[in-house]
């Protein structure tokens, strides 16, 4: 990978272009809803935990924004899951 194909994020290691793709490309909205659900958390009490606006978690969930890096370690951070756990299932 070259530089133009990776992105660093904080303590996650290095995103690949395929990985950015499933982001911005693939279903992330129901994987989302999938683990949220999977943990036991509504929405309104992931989006507390986050910082966010429910109505945001459900633009998320309904794929009706894509989300930046930040919110995906977040996310991630607060489901207690991996990135590649995440993306895996999309």
């Amino acid at each position: 990978m070259n530089a133009e194909e990776t992105i660093t994020q904080g303590e996650y290691d290095i995103l690949g272009t395929e990985q950015l793709q499933k982001i911005y490309g693939g279903d992330l909205g129901e994987a989302l809803k999938y683990y949220r659900q999977a943990a036991g958390l509504t929405a309104r009490e992931l989006s507390r935990k986050m910082n966010i606006t429910p109505a945001a978690l459900s633009n998320y969930e309904n794929n009706k924004r894509r989300p930046d890096l930040e919110f995906i370690r977040d996310v991630t951070h607060q489901l207690d899951l991996s990135i590649d756990t995440l993306l895996e299932s999309i």
